[in-house]
């Protein structure tokens, strides 16, 4: 299957973009200049044609010029089936507006997987530094993206979670309880939930291997990595979590057990990393866990993602920078985006590398 390849990319008032209008390599794509002057938006558009939304904004509206009226990203994607435009346009208050070949979807979650991709960026930090929603978010993501049952039974289980959340609210508030209104939901959850912990038992099984040896390659095997998915689910069914933890939920006004209050554990050398790793050894786990998730997609999906590099050289040591440039270089990735505030840096990537390249230089041009 041919890998899907970004030929053409068009912004208009998307982020600080007022216009611009970009042509890509196949290969690898080089986004240089200084703080400020746009890479990351040029990463972040091509996440949102890829994804639907935004890598660093929960709100479509914050993508939004600041000032202007509308937002629009356009791209032309390219793979075996031909070339496919897909647009996505945003007007202040408005609905959001996203089509491929010129036709919306009926939902616009049909989208996802259809052009995978993978973002690395500072942003990263909350997968370890954060609470167990980034975590959460970052698995579920990677699945979404590959198989559509799961993407379907997780938003079904979000509606029925965030009804029963407020039925336990409107009890506490009117001092009542209707525990046959109440099962209705816990029916719904009960349903749902062993979907999602296999498929992300099922998951973490898949990815620990890869994440493994994506750390090696990086770090040239001098430290041992592991990633542990923590489910209360694989001791209890939810139909028994749900009954045990009634009294606390009632009190809380929340449910507080379930796939949505998950998380994944992880270690170097059997440590929790986020307590004993050097910001080097964190910096290095982070590429390694979005490589792997590289590397799933590539499995489940027959066809490699798009890998966005942002700003991933800054707080690695020359080994491992070397150990990343060297993956880079592997034929294992298809299209790449680095950003980069040091063009000599970039030049002298380029030169290390054996592959066709493009440099798309955002410094302002002097007046």
């Amino acid at each position: 299957m041919q890998d899907v390849v970004l030929d053409r990319l068009s912004l208009v008032h998307f982020k600080n973009h007022a216009q611009g209008e970009f042509t890509f390599s196949p290969k690898l794509n080089a986004l240089v200049g200084a703080n400020g002057s746009g890479k990351t938006s040029v990463l972040d558009a091509v996440h949102v044609l890829c994804m639907t939304r935004s890598f660093f904004h929960s709100s479509d509206a914050h993508c939004i010029q600041f000032e202007a009226p509308f937002l629009v990203v356009q791209g032309e994607f390219r793979a075996e089936s031909g070339t496919t435009p897909v647009y996505c346009g945003l007007k202040r208050g408005e609905k959001k507006v996203f089509k491929a070949d010129d036709a919306e979807y009926p939902r616009i979650s049909d989208h996802l997987g259809r052009f995978p991709v993978v973002m690395i960026s500072p942003g990263d930090h909350d997968l370890l530094h954060g609470g167990s929603e980034a975590r959460r978010a970052f698995m579920d993501s990677v699945i979404a993206q590959s198989d559509r049952g799961y993407l379907e039974a997780l938003k079904n289980y979000q509606h029925a979670l965030k009804q029963r959340n407020a039925l336990l609210k409107y009890f506490a508030a009117n001092r009542t309880f209707q525990a046959d209104t109440l099962e209705l939901y816990d029916a719904k959850l009960i349903e749902l939930a062993p979907v999602l912990h296999e498929a992300r038992v099922q998951f973490a099984a898949q990815f620990v291997p890869l994440l493994q040896d994506a750390y090696e390659r990086i770090s040239g095997g001098r430290e041992q990595v592991a990633l542990h998915y923590q489910s209360a689910l694989s001791e209890q069914s939810m139909a028994s979590l749900l009954a045990d933890r009634l009294p606390k939920d009632r009190v809380l006004q929340y449910t507080s057990a379930g796939p949505h209050r998950e998380d994944l554990e992880f270690s170097v050398h059997g440590h929790p990393l986020q307590r004993v790793g050097s910001q080097g050894q964190q910096k290095s786990f982070l590429i390694a866990l979005k490589l792997a998730a590289f590397a799933v997609l590539h499995q489940t999906l027959g066809r490699k993602p798009i890998l966005l590099l942002d700003d991933v050289f800054d707080k690695l040591d020359s080994q491992r920078v070397e150990g990343l440039i060297r993956m880079v270089n592997d034929q294992r990735f298809g299209q790449i985006f680095v950003s980069d505030t040091h063009p000599e840096r970039t030049a002298a990537l380029l030169k290390a590398l054996d592959q066709e390249s493009m440099i798309h230089d955002l410094t302002p041009a002097e007046a």
